[in-house]
């Protein structure tokens, strides 16, 4: 498997299977099993597990009192 990124760049990224040749945006790929940190993807074509893809997180130290949080899923 791939090395791990943050969906935010992987999506709009262009990756390619290593088995099939495939090539395309991480958008494109098919989704496998979820995960609390994260999420595995697959080639759409052969189906192969390319990699593991960590959600995004955004963490801001000493946020100000009334900083309120938003947590978020991206849905392609």
């Amino acid at each position: 498997m791939s090395l791990i990124d943050f969906y935010g760049r992987f999506a709009a990224g262009t990756v390619t299977c290593e088995k099939c040749g495939w090539s395309g945006t991480g958008a494109e790929m098919k989704s496998g099993e979820v995960f609390g940190d994260g999420i595995e993807k697959d080639c759409p074509a052969c189906g192969e597990k390319w990699g593991f893809v960590q959600w995004s997180v955004a963490v801001g130290d000493n946020p100000p009192k009334d900083w309120k949080s938003k947590i978020g899923r991206i849905e392609f």
